[in-house]
């Protein structure tokens, strides 16, 4: 029975990084917390039992883990922002395999015009500026466009290679961002770059809060 309980409550944890964060840093009460678990969990045993099994959580290396990526983000080189994109999701077959290639005639790189695609099972999503929304759509059949998602905008963080390496990195900035209200679109990685793709009405909020993020902790 006891063994359960610590599995569910461990998994409760787990599941709950800003718990994790907070019981690294010892600011959580274990009582305040045993008693939110119990209740959310619905655990038909004792507020002691709960506790014991938050004290037997072993947050050591979750601790060493989250260090490390923490002060890998503070070694960013560089954060910047772009506004005014579209996120074109268009369904995944042989014809518009053979349109793609027709989208890099249209973008201008030489202007600074956006081009990302991202191709999953079902479907491909193509990241362009607002201003050619109008001319990718006239290249598509109607029938293979799935939904246009407006007024986004992109965070790039320019990381270290070292960071590609670093468990915790992409979870420290999803929680982060999460906290704070920030609704996720699209996340892309070309590392050393990382790509945060949100709604425009977020992009300051994001950007405030990754680019405290960012910063080496001064004593």
């Amino acid at each position: 029975m006891m063994t359960n309980i610590n599995q569910e409550v461990w998994k409760f944890i787990d599941k709950n990084p800003s718990i994790k964060r907070t019981l690294s840093y010892g600011l959580i009460n274990k009582r305040a917390l045993a008693n939110y678990i119990k209740k959310q969990k619905d655990l038909q045993t004792s507020l002691d039992a709960v506790i014991s099994a938050i004290r037997r959580y072993n947050i050591e290396n979750y601790d060493n883990y989250f260090l490390t990526a923490q002060k890998m983000i503070t070694h960013t080189t560089d954060l910047s922002t772009r506004s005014n994109l579209v996120n074109v999701v268009l369904s995944k077959d042989t014809e518009i395999q053979k349109l793609i290639p027709e989208f890099f005639s249209i973008i201008k790189y030489d202007r600074g015009d956006v081009l990302r695609i991202i191709q999953a099972d079902e479907s491909i999503k193509v990241l362009i500026n607002e201003k050619n929304l109008e001319k990718i759509v006239n290249a598509i059949p109607k029938e293979k466009i799935l939904s246009i998602d407006e007024n986004l905008a992109e965070i790039n963080l320019h990381l270290t290679n070292e960071a590609k390496y670093t468990p915790g990195v992409l979870a420290i900035i999803t929680n982060e961002l999460a906290l704070n209200g920030v609704s996720i679109v699209e996340v892309l990685s070309c590392f050393p770059e990382l790509l945060w793709f949100v709604y425009q009405r977020d992009l300051l909020k994001a950007y405030n809060v990754l680019y405290q993020l960012c910063q080496p902790n001064k004593k």
